[in-house]
């Protein structure tokens, strides 16, 4: 084990002001642990970044830097003592621990950051947690189980199971594959590419999910989804948003898109063969494609089939207009901020025209 400490005069003047005799101090420690392929990281720290990535096929390399600042040197001391990092190996598990004692006392502290770099076999799993920070993941084969406090996540090139959730922080996915499990309290969540099966879940925005292979379940408490090239069962809810989805061609799945308040735009091949359900309480319900066997029900819109029917394609808005577009339609270009803008304005009219005493 390779340990260094630095200490470093104040830095920025909020803490020259606050805390006259506080200093900056850094730890920075690299520990190589012997490992074999299809083993298991686990990474559990008080705060910080956490970065996983392959290295060598035989080890787990732990790169980690610490700075924290407090009233006095000794405060911060005491904080490296009571919360060392230690690199465990038990069996084919390596362990990377940072975690304060219960008898530290945080009074003056002011400012802390860390990263963890960590470099693994190709083929490892990973169990990571921060209580904040942001954590990446990348080019791994393995089971990723991630959770921060406070903090945005990326996966990269994940072929495995995913399960990530955050308490506050945007999360990102690219190219990866397996089981794909996304939570966050308050942030966007945005998938490109990939396959297996995906739920993601967000408390408060965006959802974006482009070009993955299988089936998808995407939930917002309040935020827009855009949604294109799904290839496979694809179900979709907001509680208050405005919903873009674009169908590959051949439709690969049922789909299911519903929003509490805002408008759905769906975008299919001409030569699709669906069979529709699409309703409004408030707005129009209105398809490019001829729809055939077209019943109307007690609220606005349209039950029926499109080129013989097959794929379920069921839309469902609070108050909202409905549109089923062709591909190649010139509109459908516009930003998806403008979309939505657009269908807004419609909502608004189609509301007044029901008022009473019209």
């Amino acid at each position: 084990m390779n340990l260094t400490k630095t200490l470093i005069q104040p830095f920025c003047f909020l803490v020259v002001v606050a805390y006259s005799a506080s200093a900056l101090t850094e730890e920075n420690v690299n520990i190589t642990r012997d490992a074999k392929s299809g083993g298991k990281l686990i990474v559990d720290v008080d705060f910080g970044t956490i970065e996983v990535a392959p290295g060598d096929n035989d080890k787990v390399v732990v790169n980690a830097s610490r700075k924290i600042t407090a009233s006095s040197k000794e405060k911060e001391a005491e904080y490296f003592a009571s919360a060392p990092i230690t690199v465990t190996s038990d069996g084919t598990t390596v362990t990377v621990r940072a975690r304060r004692g219960k008898d530290w006392d945080e009074d003056g502290q002011v400012c802390n950051d860390a990263r963890y770099s960590v470099h693994v076999p190709s083929t490892f799993d990973a169990e990571l947690k921060t209580q904040g920070g942001p954590i990446t993941t990348t080019n791994l084969t393995g089971k990723v189980m991630a959770h921060t406090d406070g903090g945005d996540m990326k996966f990269s090139l994940v072929h495995g199971p995913i399960k990530a959730n955050t308490d506050g922080g945007e999360i990102e996915v690219s190219g990866c594959e397996g089981k794909i499990e996304l939570e966050t309290s308050g942030g966007r969540i945005e998938t490109n590419g990939g396959s297996g099966t995906l739920r993601a879940t967000t408390a408060g925005g965006t959802v974006k999910v482009e070009n993955f292979s299988g089936d998808a379940n995407v939930e917002s408490a309040g935020g827009q989804l855009a949604l294109a090239n799904v290839r496979g069962k694809l179900e979709a809810e907001t509680a208050g948003g405005f919903i873009s989805a674009k169908l590959p061609s051949p439709v690969a799945g049922d789909v299911r898109l519903e929003t509490a308040a805002g408008a759905i735009e769906v975008i299919v091949p001409n030569d699709a063969a669906l069979t529709i359900d699409a309703q409004t309480g408030v707005g129009s319900v209105h398809s490019d494609l001829p729809v055939a066997s077209r019943t109307r029900g007690d609220s606005d819109g349209i039950r029926g089939t499109i080129n013989g029917g097959g794929k379920s394609l069921r839309l469902k808005s609070g108050a909202g207009a409905i549109v089923i577009k062709a591909r190649g339609d010139s509109a459908q270009q516009r930003p998806l901020m403008q979309r939505a803008q657009l269908y807004s304005r419609e909502r608004t009219c189609a509301s007044s025209r029901k008022m009473p005493n019209e």
